[in-house]
């Protein structure tokens, strides 16, 4: 079951650093105790939107106890259904990102609705080392030879440090302060969210990993950085390894990467061994989208010889 208080404090978060409203929807079919519950959030016009730095929209199906999967996809379709019927009340386009558990979206093309796939790596947990690369093994050894050690941290500033670094190296914005990182954590707690910082022999913060337990067993990875002096010493692969063990101690059992869609980024995931699945981001159109649907068509009718 999803943690009600975990996700409506994340929730909180993204209202207060993003400025959005946000709708936890809940639906229940009639006659049903089978349930889904979702995350949306709303721009400051009351468009659909998905904030930065959230891979989906946080969702959650809850099937009624049983072992036929007949009855458990005749539950999944009647809340599709309604996620529909409220989706058809929005104003404007709507694009939601579905969780990789979420991979049955044939009632919103039934619909009409449109379906991207994406990607991602997700590892079960407890993790065993012997599912990753050589190259993994060894980059770990290298980071232990050297005295680099991980732990479980609430020092925000440490953790911001790695991300800074890691923005100036590959030319991007994370988009969060150390404020934010620390509001972050007091509004969700050390449980839900959970930071693992590499650190130097000499004791400096060299590697940072945040993840985001919305559901109690099954962990998100939220956002990483790493000083660049010490990207080629192991401390990536230590910090990861750690927190999958970490996890494990709290009682998780799923930790997903969250995107494996650039062909670098899917490279260096793909070599923990992990499991691809599909994500799917569902499309309502808007009248602009029905338009350019309709321009396009006449565009290559043109073209179609008789």
């Amino acid at each position: 079951m999803i943690d009600h208080t975990a996700l409506s404090q994340w929730g909180e978060f993204n209202r207060r650093k993003w400025g959005c409203r946000v709708e936890h929807v809940r639906l229940q079919a009639e006659r049903s105790e089978a349930r889904g519950e979702f995350l949306f959030f709303f721009n400051a016009v009351e468009r659909f939107m998905l904030p930065p730095q959230n891979p989906y929209h946080p969702s959650l199906f809850l099937a009624t106890p049983s072992q036929k999967p007949f009855r458990i996809n005749k539950q999944w379709h009647e809340i599709a259904g309604l996620l529909m019927d409220r989706l058809q009340q929005i104003r404007g386009p709507a694009v939601v990102h579905l969780p990789p558990e979420l991979d049955d979206v044939r009632p919103f093309l039934w619909r009409g609705l449109k379906a991207e796939v994406k990607y991602t790596y997700c590892v079960n947990v407890p993790y065993s080392l012997d599912l990753a690369s050589k190259a993994i093994r060894n980059k770990i050894r290298k980071a232990e030879a050297a005295g680099y050690r991980t732990e479980k941290s609430v020092n925000m500033s440490h953790a911001y440090e790695c991300l800074v670094e890691t923005e100036k190296r590959q030319g991007f914005s994370h988009q969060l302060s150390a404020a934010d990182l620390e509001l972050a954590r007091d509004l969700m707690g050390d449980h839900a969210f959970r930071c693992y910082i590499c650190y130097s022999k000499d004791g400096e913060p060299v590697s940072v990993n945040i993840s985001l337990l919305l559901q109690p067993a099954s962990a998100i990875g939220w956002i990483a950085g790493t000083k660049t002096a010490h990207l080629s010493n192991g401390v990536v692969q230590q910090v990861q390894f750690h927190e999958f063990e970490d996890l494990a101690a709290a009682g998780v059992r799923r930790f997903d990467f969250a995107g494996a869609n650039l062909a670098s980024v899917s490279e260096a995931k793909a070599e923990w061994g992990g499991e691809l699945l599909p994500y799917y981001v569902i499309r309502k159109p808007g009248l602009k989208d029905v338009l350019r649907a309709g321009r396009d068509w006449l565009q290559f009718s043109s073209r179609v010889k008789p």
